[in-house]
């Protein structure tokens, strides 16, 4: 008696183990079925900034960069200029896809200085962190200062390592695989770099407390 007590003690554990596993792949496949509105609806208007133009990417493009979503932006407030850009991924397993801008404008004949990486830290209530790159981009005689971080969740780290690394912990946290590349630049043309960097942290302020909600929402 006492075998066929553990015999059936065991299918039971095999049965619950394999309705738990079932539970957990029907809950992920509703959540994939429930699908986020596109980018661009889930993070517009961004504060008093107004929308100038949209910029289309060419689908050779997309594809290279294995795009799930993407956002591609103008900007302007006031005589101020900014330009957005965000790759958006669905998966872990497209982290490091996205392409660092130290590659891509030197590939496209800027030349790159004053680089660096900083912290911000949002006015907002819930006092948002960024850790981002930035630096300073010329080419034929325009300058740009370019931000930019890797987006894990709701972390902004300022390089793809890092990214790695707070995918691998939430994948283990179960939380959602959702993951972005966000690049913001101005031109510099007469003004300081100060005065530019000003302009592009005001805008941090009104598009980033958005973007966090739109990434970290189930």
């Amino acid at each position: 008696m006492g075998a066929v007590r553990s015999v059936r003690l065991a299918i039971l554990i095999v049965l619950l183990a394999g309705t738990t596993f079932v539970i957990k792949e029907h809950l992920k496949a509703g959540a994939a079925d429930r699908a986020k509105e596109p980018l661009q609806q889930g993070i517009s208007p961004v504060g008093t900034w107004q929308l100038i133009r949209a910029f289309p990417m060419d689908p050779p493009i997309v594809e290279a960069l294995k795009l799930d979503d993407y956002l591609y932006h103008s900007y302007r407030r006031g005589k101020g200029l900014v330009n957005l850009y965000i790759g958006y991924y669905r998966t872990v397993k497209k982290v490091g896809a996205a392409h660092d801008p130290l590659v891509c404008f030197q590939g496209q004949g800027w030349q790159i200085g004053n680089r660096g990486t900083g912290e911000y830290v949002l006015k907002n209530k819930q006092k948002l962190t960024i850790q981002y790159s930035y630096m300073i981009a010329e080419h034929q005689g325009d300058r740009e200062l370019v931000v930019y971080w890797f987006q894990a969740n709701g972390k902004a780290v300022h390089s793809t390592q890092s990214q790695k690394v707070a995918m691998v912990v939430d994948k283990f946290s179960g939380r959602s695989e959702d993951n972005a590349f966000v690049r913001i630049n101005a031109p510099l043309g007469e003004e300081s770099i100060e005065t530019v960097r000003k302009r592009v942290f005001d805008f941090i302020e009104d598009f980033y407390p958005v973007f966090h909600s739109y990434i970290t929402r189930s």
